[in-house]
C-alpha cells in the first residue's frame, strides 16, 4: 500500500481520535496525520491516498478548520490521479436530518478534480435517513456517532479500514 495522509478538523477532539484509530487500523508506519489547522498544499499533493475527516455541526456546518482548509487550500491543490476517502462524525439523534452532512459537503467540493473517491458505506444500522452524504443505499465515506452511537464505532472503522486496504493499493 502506497503513503496515506489523514487530514482532519476537530474542535472537541472526537475527530482526531478517530483519525488516530483509523491509522492504527491501517498500516500505522505508512499513514501520516495531519490537523488541518497547519496544513499547506503541498503538504497534500505529496499523497496518492489521502483520507479527509471532518465534524458536522449543528444542522450542517462544517467544523471550522476544515471549512477553511476545504475552500482556502485543498480546494486549489492538484488532486488528479488521487484517492481519497471521507470519514464525518456527528450527532445522528439530534441532527438526524443532518447527520454527517460534512462528508456530502466536502465530496460536492472536490467531485470534478480529477480524484477517485473510495471507501463508501452502507446506511444499513445507522438512525440517520437523511444526509447530504448519502448518494444511493450508501454514505460517500465512513460516518461516526461519538455522541449517541460510540459503542458501533470500533466495528465499522474496523469493516471500512479493510474496505480502505483494498481499494488504496
Amino acid at each position: 500500500m502506497k503513503p496515506i495522509g489523514i487530514f482532519y478538523g476537530s474542535s472537541t477532539g472526537n475527530t482526531k481520535k478517530i483519525a488516530e484509530n483509523i491509522k492504527a487500523n491501517l498500516q500505522p508506519g505508512l499513514v501520516d496525520i495531519y490537523d488541518v489547522k497547519y496544513v499547506k498544499a503541498s503538504d497534500i499533493e505529496r499523497y496518492d491516498n489521502i483520507i479527509l475527516g471532518s465534524s458536522t455541526w449543528g444542522e450542517g456546518v462544517l467544523q471550522a478548520d476544515f471549512e477553511r482548509f476545504l475552500y482556502d487550500i485543498l480546494k486549489f491543490a492538484d488532486l488528479k490521479g488521487k484517492k481519497i476517502a471521507i470519514f464525518g462524525t456527528g450527532d445522528s439523534a439530534i441532527y438526524p436530518e443532518s447527520f454527517a452532512d460534512s462528508m456530502g459537503i466536502i465530496f460536492e467540493a472536490l467531485e470534478g478534480r480529477g480524484a477517485t473517491f473510495v471507501g463508501e458505506f452502507p446506511t444499513q444500522g445507522y438512525k440517520s435517513v437523511s444526509s447530504l452524504s448519502i448518494f444511493g443505499e450508501k454514505f460517500i465515506g465512513l460516518p461516526l456517532d461519538d455522541d449517541s452511537d460510540e459503542e458501533q464505532n470500533k466495528l465499522r472503522i474496523s469493516i471500512w479500514t479493510d474496505l480502505l486496504k483494498i481499494d488504496l493499493n
